[in-house]
């Protein structure tokens, strides 16, 4: 990037500065380049799939974790107006959290070693689409983040990331499921808006993000892996084993499948550097 942006280095430094200044986080005086704290940035979409509660948990997650020099962004790449302006949005982030979509593909310029946090929408066995639910390999979109430097996870939504049909019949009974199928066109899993409960966001950075970036030279693979409840996978994470001097990619697939055990992605590791996460941008 820098051979062809010679300017992205400190323009990724003034867009993080502004974001924090606006928060008033920072001081006109601060002359940091800002590393010390982590940019989360929370997708939002204008069309189909969009987060509805998401001014509410952003105001949650900073509340909650702004003391720990973490802050909350909106990333919308439809109000952007040009290829570089994206870049340097995402180049700025250290964390990326939003739901399956084309939207999330900008991460692969997410810095190294950065995270991404793939929220999987709710799809009932009664509606197509249950690829996208995948949690015994990666995702149709996981597949470009899988084995490279990224730290990849996912959670699964359920009946609560929904307004629709809300106290018509019992969770799971006949009577909403008709409800839904009425309103097919609005319900099946790529239209459909979504919420996601503030704490679940919450859970990921502190229970795994500031717990993997506590340690400059990279936590063990047995530290990282049960850091999560069970609604979360980790489909690539950069890791070191045991008594291992390297960090290496590993994959903590949630349950088994047809392509469980490596047959198709692999459960293999590839060690890529010594311990230590922490790079320049």
């Amino acid at each position: 990037f820098v051979k062809h942006y010679p300017s992205l280095s400190d323009d990724i430094v003034k867009f993080r500065r502004e974001a924090l200044l606006a928060k008033s986080l920072i001081d006109d005086d601060y002359s940091g380049d800002t590393k010390e704290w982590l940019v989360v940035g929370l997708t939002q979409r204008n069309y189909r799939r969009a987060w509805l509660n998401l001014p509410t948990v952003l105001k949650q997650c900073n509340t909650k974790l702004n003391d720990r020099s973490v802050i909350f962004i909106e990333v919308n790449v439809e109000e952007t107006s040009s290829p570089y302006e994206q870049l340097i949005l995402h180049r700025s982030l250290d964390v990326l959290i939003g739901v399956h979509g084309a939207q999330l593909t900008q991460a692969v310029v997410l810095p190294p070693y950065a995270h991404v946090l793939e929220i999987l929408p709710w799809v009932p066995s009664y509606i197509r689409g249950n690829w996208v639910t995948r949690r015994d390999g990666p995702t149709p979109l996981g597949v470009i983040y899988h084995n490279t430097d990224l730290n990849h996870a996912g959670y699964s939504l359920d009946r609560t990331s929904t307004d629709l049909c809300v106290g018509v019949g019992e969770v799971g009974s006949e009577e909403e499921k008709e409800c839904f199928l009425s309103r097919r066109k609005i319900f099946i899993w790529d239209n459909r808006d979504f919420n996601v409960d503030p704490k679940v966001v919450i859970q990921y950075i502190e229970n795994l993000v500031l717990f993997m970036r506590d340690d400059e030279m990279g936590k063990q693979c047995a530290e990282v892996k049960g850091r999560l409840d069970d609604r979360f996978v980790l489909y690539n994470v950069w890791c070191a084993e045991e008594e291992e001097s390297t960090l290496s990619v590993s994959h903590y697939y949630a349950e088994t499948g047809p392509q469980a055990e490596g047959e198709q992605y692999g459960m293999g590791k590839r060690k890529r550097r010594k311990k230590g996460l922490h790079t320049i941008r």
